[in-house]
């Protein structure tokens, strides 16, 4: 029990008070990897069935028991790439002290007969529920990371997530999309269709969580790194605060830095069925207006017309700069913070009882990190608290942070 009460006290350190050195800026450290893990089962378009896998990184000689937590993304369109194409940028972060991954997601989507070939799609559903299936895989990615925290001697409150293209689309999605209202109407059971001679059925995808590892930790993240990427409804933006990194170049033919679909500008038609998106431009400008300052928002948003990073060690530097500067700061996001504690804990014989001081979101964490329970409470209610010892964190107009209850 004591280990495990210096564990949650140490997230507190890390994620509210930070009171030690903390810099996660430096290459320092050798790594050691685990390769080409299965983390999940999952049937594709054509009902294929898809092996996932994830390969993770680890700094040796840390000392760390609780590490930063980083997932890369690949791109690729929703077609092609592969989770070893972001390998680097794993271990660069690595190196610095994170658990760094790299996850695979179903790939691919249904094309017309003529021209039968990546990036025409068959219809808009298409390209939607690729993207759809690649957010459900990658929430299950970040489920299986967390769950296995201890092992990794990993934490579960500073995880982060990050991709390039394809792959910054799926990161803003894990990241922002947490509600079933934000599924698209095409990932509902839709039309059949014939495909080289074969007629196949289009199913209901299920909820955004998906299937994989539903192991009771949440896919919530303290920072996305967003690459090139967009998302297809800027009111996901007002769903979650996590700090992000936008990067884009403004004339980028392929996904749009503003509003267009993607590969507007290469022509021969190759936009046609695709959904509009709003690039990193619209996403930035949303953000600013939603109240993100300082660290909790970062833009390297430059002219250029290219579907690629101008100068990937400079991002490198940049992005794990920011990221550190995230950890390492107590009042990382858009809310203003309270010298005094918006709560008060108050023991009646063996109960102990939260009396929140404002109304917000109060989340409840056992002493493994799986969430309890979350309630939306309001000022002056009075909680029992089931279960001790436990994390709290809670979310309210003014204020965000997280204490331990009757350590």
């Amino acid at each position: 029990m004591n280990r495990l009460l210096l564990f949650f006290t140490s997230l507190l350190i890390s994620t509210v008070s930070v009171s030690q050195p903390c810099d996660y800026t430096q290459k320092k450290y050798a790594i050691r990897q685990e390769l080409n893990t299965v983390y999940g089962v999952a049937k594709a378009y054509g009902n294929r069935q898809d092996t996932l896998y994830i390969d993770i990184y680890k700094p040796v000689g840390d000392k760390n028991r609780f590490r930063p937590m980083i997932l890369f993304i690949h791109g690729g369109g929703f077609s092609g790439g592969n989770y070893k194409d972001v390998t680097n940028q794993a271990k660069s972060f690595a190196q610095r002290g994170y658990v760094a991954a790299t996850a695979s997601y179903r790939l691919g989507f249904f094309r017309p007969v003529f021209p039968d070939q990546y990036p025409w799609a068959l219809d808009k559903a298409e390209p939607e529920r690729a993207a759809y299936r690649a957010l459900q895989d990658i929430k299950g990615a970040v489920r299986y990371l967390k769950g296995r925290n201890m092992a990794d001697s990993a934490d579960i409150l500073n995880f982060f997530i990050g991709g390039f293209s394809a792959g910054a689309i799926t990161s803003l999605n894990v990241a922002f999309v947490n509600d079933n209202k934000f599924r698209p109407a095409s990932c509902d059971s839709i039309n059949s269709v014939v495909y080289q001679g074969n007629n196949y059925k289009r199913p209901a995808l299920g909820g955004v969580e998906g299937t994989l590892n539903l192991n009771g930790y949440n896919t919530s993240v303290r920072g996305v790194l967003n690459y090139f990427g967009a998302v297809a409804d800027t009111a996901v933006l007002e769903s979650a605060r996590p700090a992000v990194f936008n990067y884009h170049q403004l004339g980028d033919p392929v996904v749009p830095a503003g509003i267009n679909r993607p590969f507007y500008g290469l022509g021969l038609g190759m936009s046609d069925n695709w959904p509009m998106l709003y690039g990193s431009a619209i996403i930035s400008r949303r953000l600013k207006a939603l109240g993100y300052t300082g660290i909790a928002m970062r833009n390297r948003i430059i002219n250029g017309n290219v579907h690629d990073v101008d100068n990937p060690a400079l991002m490198d530097t940049m992005t794990a700069n920011w990221a550190s500067a995230v950890i390492c700061s107590p009042n990382t996001g858009t809310r203003k913070t309270l010298q005094e504690k918006p709560y008060q804990l108050q023991t009646e014989g063996s109960k102990t009882f939260l009396y929140p001081l404002q109304s917000g979101i109060w989340e409840f964490y056992d002493m493994a990190g799986r969430m309890l329970n979350k309630l939306n409470i309001v000022a002056g209610q009075r909680i029992e608290i089931t279960h001790t010892p436990c994390l709290i964190r809670y979310k309210t107009n003014l204020v965000e942070g997280s204490f331990l209850c009757n350590p």
